[in-house]
């Protein structure tokens, strides 16, 4: 990532003062984490060129990083949405406006992205949607290195064109090209090169020769769903993932029209979820009063349910040995920190102090009184409660409340809630001197050894008693909820026939708390990422989502390595990122493989505003 001049931005960690300002604010829509000034940066990520005094914020650095850009590589301003046709949408020249395809004529209404320099627009849909990836000659992605400063290097493409598109012949031409490089075979192409360069999906589909022989997948009976209507499944293409993962096979599917009954029963449960609250991702636009459901299919998707199914069988075994063998906090050796409650004195300092800040703001030894401290004796080693839950994961009460450590009690005026479930209390209700882990809104308490094996649950706030929703006697164990994720209708097309792409998540929905299937248990927080089709109509699917062991934050501006690094080393399976609590807005859902969610419904709806009603 770049700033203005092509300088690489230099990752600074989490700053301990506010001498800076995000320069995001300066852009269009504002800086991403609502920076206004010099005064309100403490805590939060910064990434720096010190040649030019530039500053990003993370999540104004993560929207810029994945942006769609021109075929020169600026990055797009947003110039809202346009009032005539004086402009058009250059993705017509790199095989066709997504726009045009979903019937519009012209670009009067649409929202316009441009770069100035290069007379470069697109549309809000070819903006969204993924750029095509380009590779070298052994199918390896080509990564744009931006404007180059000096002539070290000489453009390929006098071997895949029989010349340059610019010309370049040698090594003393290319300074002030734009560069596209792999690494790996040392191949280079110029900006007219690369763009002249077909993509890696069309390289692939030359290379084929001859038909393929179409073959069925085959699945076992007692993954299909019984209530599944089996007599109008249809062929076609599987997608990767399931074995067989061999080119021809093929995968069955079906979209069934729900009757005027169900259509009822999920226009109740829009109305039961919808809260007319604002939020930045709606761009200055307006919150609806309400949602008229007009359209829902239900979706057979063979391929996908049994990954689904079979997803969430792994994280029940999962869960299971994590019931096991407990999870606690470690030092930087990796020994376990014991709990010692809250401190009297400042005897002691966080060491995370110099590992990126601590999250309390200390930065000496005379600042913890009255803080919880996290001890390993061994290495003289502590962490403050925030920097703790921040490396181990806050957990959940069955409800999905954070439940907060209040050290070591000094009598036995509480009991372990885990008492009251088969398994029993593992210090048999002794609560005196033990560590207590609690949950205020409904006084639910843990002690220490019941914290470390204990997975936590969240409610599911979605009323779907109105219809038989098919649920399985396996989704309380695994806590699988139903959630919303909204999208464009085209997407939820390829979604429902394929399925999420993981890889290229964050277009639409922005990446605060990194690349993942966004969901949220409020029909309105997914209207937000929802696009109007030709006939004035959006998409938001209604999807099953196995989240398994859920890591909580309540952060305002997380720190995404860390929680990513939890995701990764398996002992989470979703992450619940609570904005409602920190931004009073909503609570947002996180899963990182696209196994754990399948979209059973697409909603087809219209949004609703007081005016209309009258």
């Amino acid at each position: 990532m770049t700033c203005a001049k092509n300088h690489v931005l230099e990752s600074l960690g989490t700053s301990k003062d506010n001498g800076w300002g995000c320069d995001g604010r300066l852009q269009p829509g504002g800086c991403r984490s609502g920076l206004t000034g010099f005064h309100q940066s403490q805590g939060l990520r910064r990434f720096r060129c010190e040649a030019c005094d530039f500053d990003f914020c993370e999540e104004c650095y993560l929207e810029q990083l994945n942006s769609r850009r021109c075929t020169k590589g600026h990055v797009l301003v947003s110039l809202g949405t346009s009032l005539d046709n004086g402009w058009f949408c250059d993705a017509t020249k790199e095989g066709g406006c997504r726009s045009k395809e979903c019937g519009f004529k012209d670009t009067k209404g649409l929202p316009r992205f441009r770069c100035e320099s290069c007379d470069y627009d697109l549309c809000e849909r070819c903006y969204t949607s993924p750029a095509a990836v380009k590779g070298c000659e052994k199918g390896h992605k080509l990564r744009g290195l931006g404007l180059t400063r000096d002539n070290g290097w000489c453009c390929d493409g006098n071997k895949l064109f029989g010349e340059c598109k610019r010309g370049m012949k040698g090594y003393k031409k290319s300074k002030g090209i734009f560069r596209f490089r792999c690494e790996v075979c040392d191949f280079d192409l110029c900006d007219k090169c690369h763009e002249a360069r077909p993509p890696l999906e069309s390289k692939a589909m030359e290379r084929r020769e001859g038909p393929l022989k179409a073959t069925n997948m085959e699945v076992h009976a007692s993954l299909i769903p019984e209530y599944w209507d089996k007599s109008i499944l249809e062929d076609i293409e599987m997608g990767n993932g399931l074995s067989p993962t061999e080119e021809g096979t093929l995968n069955k599917f079906a979209k069934i029209p729900l009757n005027e009954k169900e259509i009822d029963a999920i226009q109740k449960l829009f109305d039961s979820t919808h809260k007319k609250v604002y939020t930045r991702d709606r761009k200055g636009a307006k919150v609806p009063d309400g949602f008229e459901v007009v359209r829902v299919d239900r979706i057979q998707n063979l391929q996908n349910w049994a990954e689904f199914r079979l997803r969430q069988q792994e994280i029940l075994e999962e869960i299971e040995k994590l019931k096991e063998k407990g999870e606690k906090g470690v030092c930087a050796n990796g020994h376990e920190l014991e709990p010692l409650g809250t401190s009297e004195d400042n005897g002691w300092g966080c060491d995370a102090r110099s590992d990126g800040g601590c999250l309390s703001g200390i930065t000496g030894f005379h600042q913890t009184k009255g803080m919880n401290r996290f001890r390993c004796d061994r290495c003289d080693f502590d962490y403050c409660e925030k920097c703790y839950i921040l490396r181990t994961g806050a957990k959940l009460c069955l409800k999905g409340h954070p439940l907060t450590p209040l050290g070591t009690t000094k009598d036995n005026g509480w009991f372990c809630d885990n008492k009251r479930t088969k398994q029993g209390c593992l210090r048999d209700s002794k609560t005196k001197g033990v560590d207590r882990y609690r949950c205020e809104q409904c006084d639910y308490d843990l002690c220490d050894l019941c914290y470390q094996k204990h997975i936590g649950h969240v409610l599911n706030n979605l009323k779907t008693d109105q219809m038989d929703m098919h649920s399985h006697e396996d989704d309380k164990d695994s806590n699988t909820v139903w959630l919303f994720h909204g999208t464009s209708s085209e997407a939820a097309e390829l979604i429902t026939r394929g399925d999420f792409l993981v890889d290229k998540a964050g277009s639409n929905a922005g990446t605060l708390y990194g690349r993942g299937i966004y969901l949220a248990e409020s029909c309105s927080k997914s209207d937000e990422y929802s696009r109007e089709n030709s006939d004035g109509h959006r998409c938001i699917l209604l999807c099953r989502a196995v989240l398994g062991n859920i890591l909580y934050n309540d952060d305002v501006s997380p720190n995404l390595d860390c929680l990513l690094r939890q995701i990764r080393d398996k002992q989470y399976h979703s992450l619940l990122g609570d904005r409602e609590k920190c931004r009073r807005t909503f609570r947002e859902f996180v899963v990182y493989d696209d196994d754990q969610v399948y979209p059973e419904f697409a909603v087809w709806y219209k949004r609703v505003y007081q005016e209309e009603k009258k």
